[in-house]
């Protein structure tokens, strides 16, 4: 259900609940249920990009077929994507990266050999402000709009994927990217790479979600990434999956037409 229909769902449930409790059939306590309830549900809708609740997002693609997509996120990192690049270059494995535009802007050279190397771009917003959750959809805008301009100024392309800051969406982003007109990629499998602990349990995690079909979320921003890929890569190979861009997965154009 999208944001809409349970809005309605709740506002008929809560007059047939003051009915009853005019009526005293219920305590007036029930009457604070409703309205927690469907705060609680808008919350989880925000945080869980899984749930299409304010906006669309692609999660995966087709199912039938053995591929999957390694994403990357927060870079280009000067350590630690260059070391991400080599291990992908080793397995002939293309990627696609979500990068912030400050970033970008710091690192064109890196970005260049993103592109030479024939991974994809996609924007991942140009701050990623820990408060970037709260901005109105002219802000959005400017964020959205200001990252494809730097990824388009490093290789000459404009992305037309965009991935939300921590996977959190509202109303605004949704507005928002309805006119910017950016395919929103989510994904399937998120094993929290981010977090502090063994690059074992991370992929563990990551080999026994991933199904034909799925995005994979990382960060090419710590160091813990080197050796999750060294386990990874090659045991995905095993199980033989063909690691493909996310544009080759859900058969959707990852850059603007000239």
């Amino acid at each position: 259900m999208n944001i809409k229909q349970i809005l309605l769902l709740l506002s008929i449930l809560f007059a047939l609940t003051a009915v009853l409790v005019v009526s005293s059939a219920l305590p007036w306590l029930v009457m604070l249920i409703l309205p927690i309830a469907g705060l609680t549900i808008l919350v989880f809708g925000a945080f869980s990009i899984r749930w299409n609740f304010f906006l669309k997002a692609i999660h995966c693609g087709d199912t039938t077929r053995r591929q999957i997509a390694l994403t990357f996120d927060d870079g280009p990192h000067p350590d630690h994507t260059p070391r991400v690049l080599a291990q992908l270059r080793e397995y002939g494995i293309r990627a696609t990266f979500f990068c912030i535009g400050q970033h970008v802007e710091q690192h064109p050279e890196l970005m260049q050999r993103i592109h030479d190397e024939g991974h994809l771009v996609g924007n991942h917003s140009f701050t990623h402000a820990s408060t970037i959750d709260f901005h109105g959809k002219a802000k959005w805008l400017a964020e959205i709009r200001q990252t494809d301009e730097a990824i388009e100024h490093a290789i000459g392309k404009r992305p037309q994927f965009f991935r939300p800051p921590y996977g959190v969406t509202t109303p605004h982003l949704a507005k928002a990217v309805r006119e910017s007109g950016h395919h929103v990629i989510g994904w399937r499998v998120r094993p929290y790479d981010t977090v502090a602990r063994p690059s074992q349990r991370i992929t563990k995690k990551i080999l026994k979600k991933t199904r034909s079909g799925d995005i994979i979320l990382l960060h090419d921003t710590h160091d813990r990434i080197i050796p999750v890929l060294e386990q990874l890569l090659p045991e995905l190979k095993k199980l033989d999956f063909s690691l493909v861009t996310v544009e080759k997965l859900i058969q959707q154009q990852a850059y603007a037409k000239p």
